[in-house]
């Protein structure tokens, strides 16, 4: 073989190998390109979504400030509405000082002589059952306050016969002794004699003929210990015109004197009654220890007494008895047989 074809040969053979090296660079160089298009594509794609994170935050920018607006709407608003509220109670507070004073006013505006039936039903009371309750027993007021007894002598009480007297859900009102009060709308009436025996009447007027409920609550310190009975006993009569129902309560059982409270209600033609009501009582359960009982008429009546009773009974040579049902209204039946207002 000469050199000129042996050098030809070898130009040739280094051509196929420029081309073979031109063709891995194209092919290198489309593969590039695709994936610099590609990487171009996901720029675009990237500054179009930050785009829209642009666009959504300058939404949540300006539902923020609309945000912010309404809170300080809302903070305005209820500045107003505490104002509000501070001038209706600073306006309650002053319509119960009026009401309160209405109480304490009532004691000199509303004498015993408005209510008959009181008077009547305390001088009867202070002559008949002396006579005829046997073992009768005239406790003592020996209280340092004018609403309780703190011991009747005997044992009988440390600290009781408190009450109370309220219509429907109203504040209860506490009982002062020899006191007549009003209720502030003329609803009823209430007057006590802290004699012998205790009386306290509520003349319920009811005007508009609604039906409520009208409360006594008898809360103390029974002076029993836990010793010893109590009982309940409820029923009606009819005595002439005057329809009577009653609640009675009894404690006894001891060396103490007995505790025996009457309540009652009356209503007849002769006190212009109207309308109907009837009587219950809450047990408080505390037995002969404590009380905390309640009594309440019910109904739409108008013009009917409501009346309480404390009595008792003692002998030192015996426990306390239980009196019979029967004798305590053989008594009532003979206060009202002569009733006429």
């Amino acid at each position: 073989m000469s050199p000129n074809y042996s050098s030809s040969l070898t130009a040739t053979n280094n051509n196929e190998s420029v081309q073979t090296s031109l063709t891995a660079l194209k092919a290198m160089s489309a593969n590039y390109s695709r994936r610099l298009t590609a990487t171009n594509n996901n720029i675009e794609s990237i500054q179009t979504t930050l785009t829209a994170l642009k666009a959504m935050s300058a939404n949540y920018s300006s539902r923020l400030n609309a945000t912010n607006n309404n809170i300080e709407s809302l903070q305005t608003t209820l500045a107003a509405l505490e104002d509000t509220l501070q001038h209706n109670m600073s306006t309650m507070e002053s319509k119960l000082t009026y009401l309160q004073d209405a109480y304490i006013r009532s004691q000199e505006t509303c004498p015993i002589e408005g209510l008959p039936l009181f008077d009547f039903l305390s001088n009867s009371a202070s002559s008949i059952f002396p006579r005829r309750l046997p073992n009768y027993y005239q406790f003592t007021y020996d209280g340092s306050t004018n609403y309780s007894i703190g011991d009747g002598g005997n044992d009988m009480y440390d600290g009781g016969n408190k009450l109370h007297v309220w219509r429907n859900n109203e504040q209860p009102v506490q009982v002062k002794y020899n006191r007549t009060y009003i209720h502030p709308l003329g609803n009823f009436l209430t007057a006590c004699k802290a004699e012998h025996p205790f009386v306290l009447s509520m003349l319920v007027l009811n005007r508009d003929g609604e039906y409520r409920t009208y409360n006594i609550k008898e809360s103390g310190d029974l002076g029993a210990d836990g010793g010893g009975n109590y009982s309940w006993d409820t029923g009606s009569l009819v005595v002439a015109s005057s329809n009577i129902h009653y609640v009675l309560h009894q404690v006894y059982g001891t060396s103490d004197p007995s505790i025996i409270q009457i309540f009652f209600t009356v209503s007849s033609p002769l006190l212009g009654s109207t309308g109907r009501s009837s009587l219950h009582y809450v047990d408080s359960r505390n037995g002969t220890e404590y009380t905390n009982n309640t009594v309440y008429m019910s109904g739409n009546a108008h013009k009917v007494y409501f009346n309480y009773i404390l009595t008792s009974t003692y002998s030192s040579s015996s426990n306390s008895s239980y009196v019979a049902t029967s004798a305590v209204k053989a008594i009532v039946r003979e206060i009202f047989q002569d009733f006429s207002a």
